[in-house]
This record gives C-alpha cells, structure tokens and sequence, in this order.
C-alpha cells in the first residue's frame, strides 16, 4: 500500500512538472537568432498601365489614389519597399543611329516611380530596387527591340542602369535604395535569362564593377540571388537552392545581402516545415555573415479552387491568389513570416501591395489583373465596384508585423509551445518588445507566456469576426493593458493571430 501511495504521489509531480513545462513559454531576450532585422514590407511597383497620360489606361492614378495607399502605408509602417521595373517603361526612350540607348530620366513615367521613392525616403524605408529582366526582351509588345540587347550582361544596359542609379541617388537624394536586382527570378524559365547562371552572373560582375567606378558602391548592392528556391528549372545547371549556393560561393564579395523568393504551399507552413526547409537554404550562405531577405512572399496560385475562381472572374488572370480575400490568408502569411524569423531571416515583402500595379504579361488588359494586392486601387475605374478598393483582411496581420518589428530590433529565441499549428517570434527593439504567436491550426489552445518586460503590452487580435479596427478600418489594440510582471494566460482560437507589444508609435 505504501509503495502504491509512492507511485501516486510520484505520476502527480512528474505530471505537474509536465504540464509548467509545456504551459510557461519563456522569451529568451538574451538568445539572439538575428540583430539588425531590417523588417517587414511590400512589393510595390509604380503603375505601369495607369500612372501617366502615356499609360494604356491613361492616368487613373491620380493624386487621390496615391493619397489613399500613402495613408493606408503610413499605419502599416513597413521597412522594406521592392520596387521593380523596366527601362523601357521609365527611362529607355529609344536608340541612336549608332544602336546607343537614348535615356531620359525627366519623364512623366520617371516621375511616378519618384513618388514610390519619395515616401520611402521620407519614412527611412528600405528599398530594393531593380528591373523585371533584360529591355525588351520581357514582354510581347517589346520584340520589335529584342534584339538591342544581348542579355544581362550587356554593357549597354550595365552602363544604363548606373546612369539611372546616379540620377535617383546622387542627383535626386534617393540614398533610400539600398540594394539592386539585376533581373527578377533569373532561375525562372520565364526570365530574360531563363535560368543561365553564367549570363546573370556576369551581369552581376559588371554592374557591381561599375557602381565602384562611378562611387555609387557606397550606397547600393547587389541583391541576389533572387531566385526562387523551391523552383528546378530543368535548363538550368543549378537547382533553385544550388543558385544560392553558387552565389554565395562565387560572388559573395559582390553581393551586399542574400535575397530569394517562395510561393510557398499551405501544408509546407501548416505543418511548421516552413522554418526548417528556408532554413537550410539560409545555412546555404550563412559563412557569409551576410543577412537574407524574402524579396517576395506569398501562397501558391495554382490550387484547383483558386485557379476555378480567377476562371470566374471578369478581371483576373490566371496568375492571381484568391485567397487574398478570405481571413485564413492572413494567419498562413503571419505563420509564414514568424517560421521565417525564427530561421533566421532578416525581413519579407509580401507579393503584393495592390491588385492594380500588374496585369498579366504586363500587357495592360484591363481583364487580367494579377489579383494578389491588399487592396485594388482602381477598382471603380476597371472592376465598376468601389467595394474593391477597401482593405482585404491579410492588411490587418501584415501591417501589425511591418509596425511592431521596426528595422534594427533583435529576434530572440523563444520556448516551443510544444503544440500542433501553434508557433510564436519576438523581437527586442531598446527595451522594447513585441512577440507575434499564430495558431495555424483547427483547434482552440490556451497557452502562458513568460514575457521579460516592465512595460505594459498591448494586444492586438486578428480573430475571425472579432478585431478591432477604427474610423479607417486600421488595427487598434484591446482597450486593457497587459501588466507582464506575471505569466499571461493566452486563448488563442483557432486560425488566429495575435500581436503582443510595448512598442507605441
């Protein structure tokens, strides 16, 4: 009997110890995963189609337009703008008797990427800055000049951009831009260089020799690969890993920061795989000491049921993620970026800001749109339905992890919460902190938080059907403070986001 009434005493403590174990999930402030985080933010093109007279749309982005989407980015607050291009949309005005590129960095067209640059300027965003591929050779409309330039490494495109870089930078005090694609996705089949290392490569020597000669080194890099990872083109020499690897080993010197791409799939993130598959591939340049970036993020299109919808719709292509409009999609993004933060990450854009800034082939058919956007501009002007041009919900977890992450915090390492779908980061900013936890899963959990803070938090929920928002539908937190001197008990129902933070702006 004694020896029963031993072993009872003994399963209750051991159980006990289980379960304070398991429930106090501890913020690890003095175990860093990564410093100087540079943050979160959006890819965010100028409007190719609409933002001039010379547009095929004409100039439906008006001043109103642009007001709108500063005011919706002045409370998202993001850290990091991609904004892509081509020359000879902007700046490449045509060709001498000689064969020469005639640049003209005065055009209206220039002037509308100006006011992308100019906010990011004014608001210390960085910003990653490039062109879609070779001039000429991306788009159908462009063949009647492909044959002006061999490919990437052209010097005259080489020569090109450094005029324009000068421009922007030294001229009109764009310092804002950190880093250059030469080339998007240049593993893709779709790229002007589908998939040729050796030719990107070389572009990458050239360019990177010419800044240094102009003295534009000391303000922009290369950015690279770019590529998307979990793409094999069959025609490359390298799989979409091994473009990191290659770069890492044969251009490091050349490459200011390591950047890639992911439309990544529900179940790889669901099931926590996310973390552990970018991971590796950070671990690809990590004797670099060099920082790696999403330079887009998103889900993949190509599910049946998004692909039926994008079929139904009067204004999609193909190439559209429907998702955008329903709640779940702001958990999986949330998910996505807390895995890649906890593997290392320094920052995400999200693909993309607005539904109107693309069309498919960039064609400017009014009845392609790339649907993927937080919102559609113009969707009084091509969709006749105002209602688009509100904020879809993925705005309201995407904006808290650009706001609350500001650029130069701390990730730190934080206990596993040990329970399915449900995972958390945190970032220290001073004595600052904020902490982002998903449950990504079908069950509710209720989970203690041991947060090392004297601060009061405040507590933002993104629940489906309850998140609070104000007059202009932005985030606001729950009226109470949180007081951290003590464990916080934390219900988190199922799909759902929180954000946790003493930041105040």
């Amino acid at each position: 009997m004694k020896n029963i009434l031993l072993i009872i005493i003994g399963t209750i403590m051991l159980l006990s110890c289980q379960r304070d174990d398991t429930e106090q999930i501890r913020i690890k402030t003095k175990e860093l995963i990564s410093t100087h985080f540079m943050g979160n933010g959006v890819q965010w093109s100028a409007y190719p189609h609409g933002d001039t007279e010379n547009g095929e749309w004409g100039k439906l982005m008006t001043s109103e337009k642009w007001e709108m989407n500063f005011k919706r980015l002045d409370y998202m607050k993001p850290k990091l703008f991609r904004v892509l291009d081509q020359a000879n949309w902007r700046y490449m005005v045509g060709f001498d008797s000689d064969g020469e590129p005639i640049l003209d960095f005065h055009t209206p067209e220039v002037k509308a990427v100006e006011k992308i640059l100019s906010y990011a300027q004014k608001n210390n965003i960085t910003v990653l800055f490039g062109e879609w591929g070779t001039p000429y050779k991306m788009h159908d409309l462009d063949a009647g000049n492909s044959d002006k330039f061999k490919g990437a490494n052209d010097p005259k495109w080489i020569r090109s951009i450094v005029a324009y870089l000068d421009y922007l930078i030294v001229k009109k005090g764009y310092t804002c831009i950190k880093y250059y694609n030469l080339v998007n996705e240049p593993n893709g089949d779709w790229a002007s260089t589908k998939g040729d290392f050796e030719e990107w490569a070389e572009g990458v020597r050239m360019l990177t020799a010419a800044l240094r000669e102009k003295g534009l080194d000391k303000y922009i890099s290369v950015a690279g690969p770019d590529a998307v990872t979990r793409y094999d083109n069959p025609n490359s020499t390298y799989s979409g890993a091994g473009w990191v690897r290659e770069t890492a080993k044969q251009l490091d010197e050349m490459v200011g920061i390591y950047e890639v791409h992911d439309y990544t799939e529900y179940d790889l993130v669901r099931s926590g795989g996310f973390k552990k598959y970018h991971g590796d591939i950070a671990q690809l340049m990590a004797h670099t000491n060099k920082q790696i970036i999403f330079g887009e993020l998103g889900f993949s299109r190509n599910g049946v049921e998004n692909q039926e919808r994008a079929s139904r719709d009067l204004y999609a292509c193909e190439d559209s993620q429907f998702d955008v409009f329903k709640f779940s999609y702001g958990v999986d993004m949330a998910d996505a970026v807390i895995q890649s933060m906890n593997a290392g990450y320094s920052g995400a854009a999200a693909w993309a800001l607005d539904d109107a800034m693309h069309t498919c082939g960039d064609l400017g058919n009014k009845n392609e749109l790339k649907r993927w956007g937080m919102w559609n501009s113009l969707g009084t002007e091509l969709c006749q339905n105002p209602a688009d041009e509100n904020m879809r919900p993925w705005f309201y977890s995407w904006s808290l992890l650009c706001r609350y992450f500001p650029s130069g915090c701390s990730v730190v390492k934080t206990d596993s919460t040990g329970i399915e779908g449900l995972r958390l980061t945190a970032g220290v900013y001073n004595d600052d902190i904020t902490v982002a936890i998903v449950n990504n899963s079908g069950v509710d959990n209720t989970i203690s938080l041991n947060i090392p803070t004297h601060k009061q938090l405040k507590k933002f929920l993104y629940f489906d059907g309850d998140r609070a928002v104000d007059v202009n539908r932005f985030p606001i937190p729950v009226e109470e403070k949180i007081d951290a001197k003590h464990s916080i008990e934390l219900t988190m129902p199922a799909s759902s986001f929180v954000i946790l933070t003493s930041l105040d702006y």
